[in-house]
C-alpha cells in the first residue's frame, strides 16, 4: 500500500472516473454539446481542477501529482470529446497550479 500512496493512487482513481468515464458516458448518453460544454467541461472539471491542487497542497503531497487529472482528461478528450476539448488539458493544468499556488499565498490582515 505504501508504494500506492506514493503514486497517488486517489487522484489516478479520481482522474480515470472524471476524465475517461464520464466524458465517455456523456457521450454515450447524448448529452446536448452545450450541456457537455457548459456544465461538465467548465463547471465540473473546472471546480475539479481547482479543487485537486488545493488538495494537494494541503496534504503536502508531491507537486507532479497535479499533472495526472489534465492528462487522463486529455486521453478521455481525444478519444470521447470534440477535438477542440483537447485544449481545456491546459486550461485544467494551469487552473491546478492557480489553486495550489494559492492556496500556500497567506494575507495576514493587521488591526
Amino acid at each position: 500500500m505504501a508504494v500506492l500512496n506514493k503514486l497517488g493512487w486517489r487522484y489516478w482513481i479520481i482522474g480515470i472516473v472524471m476524465g475517461l468515464l464520464l466524458p465517455a458516458v456523456a457521450t454515450w448518453l447524448n448529452i446536448s454539446p452545450v450541456m457537455r460544454f457548459g456544465g461538465l467541461l467548465l463547471l465540473v472539471n473546472g471546480g475539479l481542477a481547482i479543487w485537486l491542487g488545493r488538495l494537494i497542497y494541503r496534504r503536502a503531497q508531491p507537486g507532479w501529482w497535479l499533472l495526472i487529472w489534465p492528462l487522463v482528461y486529455l486521453l478521455g478528450a481525444y478519444w470521447f470529446l470534440p477535438q477542440y476539448t483537447l485544449y481545456f488539458a491546459v486550461v485544467y493544468l494551469c487552473l491546478s497550479y492557480l489553486g495550489y499556488g494559492l492556496t500556500q499565498t497567506k494575507i495576514e490582515v493587521k488591526s
